[in-house]
């Protein structure tokens, strides 16, 4: 039980790592939480830093889900739903910036990638197809993150901790896209920037 805890605690931490707003502090304009949307995730990065600290943003935050996911392995079921969600909400909800992180976009791919990588390459082919589209890059993170759950369903029930691991998505799911309230709300205004 205590290294569940510990492991589930020291993938909270990870995923709670700022690093948008690190790279915006030593490399960038130091104004990422005052510019923008003044998030601290990969697109705000690019859209006010560049798009060389943007990627790196988006490639550091995604290792946060996959380094975890893929290379701690609790037998307990709840315990490893739990670590699926760790890393994320650790990005999203850091004790370092008082709760207030970023959408957890990144870190979530990165975690399905490590979960199984067919359900990651679906969700890349469903963002990109989606981005060619609408050129936005925030409805394409939200029509991949809305068919996570269902492609997990229909790619193998034979996995381990697969009904808990559903579950577990379709909990991280819901908390994405209510985080992105404010870019809904400026996609039912037409007001969404392109990206």
């Amino acid at each position: 039980m205590s290294e569940n805890i510990i492991c589930v605690l020291l993938a909270y931490l990870v995923g709670s790592i700022p690093f948008g707003l690190l790279l915006a502090n030593f490399f960038g304009n130091g104004k990422l939480r005052e510019t923008g949307s003044k998030n601290i995730g990969a697109t705000n990065v690019l859209r006010t830093q560049g798009k060389c600290l943007g990627l790196l943003t988006f490639l550091l935050d995604f290792l946060k889900g996959y380094i975890i996911f893929r290379y701690i392995h609790l037998d307990n079921e709840i315990a490893s739903a739990v670590l699926l969600m760790a890393p994320v909400l650790g990005h999203m909800f850091p004790i370092w910036l008082k709760f207030n992180g970023g959408k957890g976009v990144a870190t979530y791919f990165g975690v399905l990638c490590a979960l199984d990588i067919r359900l990651f390459l679906i969700l890349v082919f469903v963002w990109i197809t989606i981005f060619i589209i609408w050129k936005i890059s925030s409805i394409s993170s939200l029509v991949s993150i809305g068919v996570s759950s269902l492609a997990f369903y229909y790619l193998d029930h034979s996995h381990l901790h697969f009904i808990n691991h559903l579950y577990a998505l379709i909990i991280l799911s819901a908390i994405i896209v209510i985080k992105h309230h404010e870019n809904i709300k400026r996609l039912l205004h037409a007001k969404e920037l392109a990206t």
